[in-house]
């Protein structure tokens, strides 16, 4: 009987959603990867670097924007779904959308505001300005399409979020292969216009999907609000510093030594980003199941098989290690040599962050968001100083150095406190509170 979840949780329904998430999340980053191909080879290392660099604003104000809302749209619509309470899951969908339009519409109109600012200011790269200014319109964009995602998630809707995911990426490659190749080249501003507007498509598409949802005539829930923010503040902090960290380094090199470095460092982050998609997925499938566990002998069996196949992805990976001096020169150009070295830290690096992505499954199951947040917010300091110290010693090499160290050190803290959590016998997780409605 004690392992009756974690046979649900591997075989059956559960399994082939996994499956489906993870094939069609990699499939849409394969079109993405194709995208940014093309771009590099088109532009000079030192505009790449400017290309990276806008993107990584656009999203990192997206994330701020979404306010850690993904795992409270799901875990909340997906309670009142349970208890046969659709009214109440729509409220919870409503609700949510009001509070991602109003925070996307102040981050983009902030974010504009702020473009010379940060371009001449903080980087002193004036060409930055008018990409800051581009990339603040698609803050929007990829905040309500996050949105849609979540929703669909919540419905188990997996396969269409994945459609649209693919149709978005496929857009982005279509845009730039066809700049590329019918109007004979492309400039910087050109390139980042296609990965702004093509969420677009997601959000048009999404709505079609929810708008009998999304607008109920009043919310039947009571303290809702209230509820939704206190669960949402610990994912905020813990997404934000997730998705800020593997961008510091792009950021320190620029600011330390000039956008060709960036372009340099750049490129290898997009090339590791195959690890952070894998990760999501396992987070996006695994998590309304791993929360309906109580009994510690469920979380302990979860965690041996998790590290298990956490063993198995980090073998399959590490024969890149080898071959990585031949294919990005082969696809990117001898220009980019300098990116292996880089590449082969951050590929260790991005393993760790794979294992520990299952192990924070479990900590987010216990509701212990506040030590992933403290975590994370730990790792995001020491990676600013880590770097500004060791970047003028070890050059572009420093932040992928540092990154590797950071996750592991992350690993053996969740998984040492995990394991002492779980060590009591039962785990006493907080059951919501139904409110009937009025």
């Amino acid at each position: 009987m004690k392992n009756s979840n974690i046979v649900n949780l591997v075989t059956s329904r559960s399994a082939k959603d996994l499956s489906l998430v993870i094939t069609g999340n990699v499939s849409a980053a394969g079109l993405g990867f194709l995208a940014v191909l093309l771009i590099s080879r088109e532009l000079s290392v030192s505009d790449f670097g400017l290309f990276n660099m806008a993107l990584s604003i656009m999203i990192i104000v997206s994330r701020l924007a979404e306010l850690g809302m993904e795992a409270p749209i799901v875990k909340f619509t997906s309670s009142y779904l349970a208890a046969n309470r659709a009214a109440d899951a729509d409220s919870v969908l409503r609700m949510a959308f009001r509070i991602r339009l109003a925070t996307a519409l102040i981050f983009a109109v902030l974010t504009f505001i702020a473009a010379d600012m940060i371009s001449t200011r903080l980087y002193d790269y004036p060409d930055l300005a008018p990409l800051i200014k581009l990339v603040s319109s698609g803050v929007l964009g990829i905040a309500v399409f996050g949105y849609i995602r979540s929703a669909l998630h919540a419905y188990q809707l997996f396969r269409r979020s994945v459609m649209l995911q693919l149709l978005v990426d496929l857009a982005k490659f279509l845009a730039v292969a066809a700049m590329i190749f019918l109007f004979r080249g492309i400039d910087t501003f050109s390139a980042v216009s296609a990965f702004v507007f093509a969420p677009l498509l997601g959000v048009l598409l999404g709505f079609r999907e929810l708008r009998g949802k999304l607008f109920p005539e009043k919310i039947v829930v009571k303290n809702l609000l209230s509820r939704f923010v206190s669960y949402s503040k610990w994912r905020f902090v813990s997404n934000i510093c997730v998705t800020v960290l593997p961008y510091i380094g792009i950021f320190m090199i620029a600011k330390m030594a000039d956008s060709k470095a960036a372009g340099i460092y750049g490129l290898a982050v997009n090339l590791t980003l195959i690890f952070p998609i894998i990760t999501s997925s396992l987070v996006t499938v695994l998590l309304p199941r791993v929360s309906r566990f109580r009994q510690a002998d469920e979380f302990r069996y979860y965690l041996k098989v998790a590290l298990k196949v956490s063993l198995y992805i980090a073998i399959a990976a590490l024969p890149m290690l080898f071959i990585s001096d031949k294919i990005i020169p082969f696809f990117f150009g001898e220009r980019y040599l300098e990116t292996v070295p880089i590449f082969n830290w951050l590929l260790f690096s991005a393993i760790a962050t794979a294992t520990n992505g299952t192990i924070r499954v479990a900590l987010f199951s216990i509701e212990k968001p506040n030590v992933v947040a403290s975590v994370d917010t730990l790792k995001i300091l020491l990676m600013a100083s880590g770097c500004y110290i060791l970047i003028p010693l070890f050059g572009t090499l420093a932040p992928a150095i540092l990154a590797l160290i950071l996750n592991i050190c992350a690993i053996f803290f969740t998984a040492v406190y995990v394991f002492r959590h779980i060590s009591k016998g039962v785990i006493a997780v907080e059951e919501e509170e139904f409110v009937q409605p009025y």
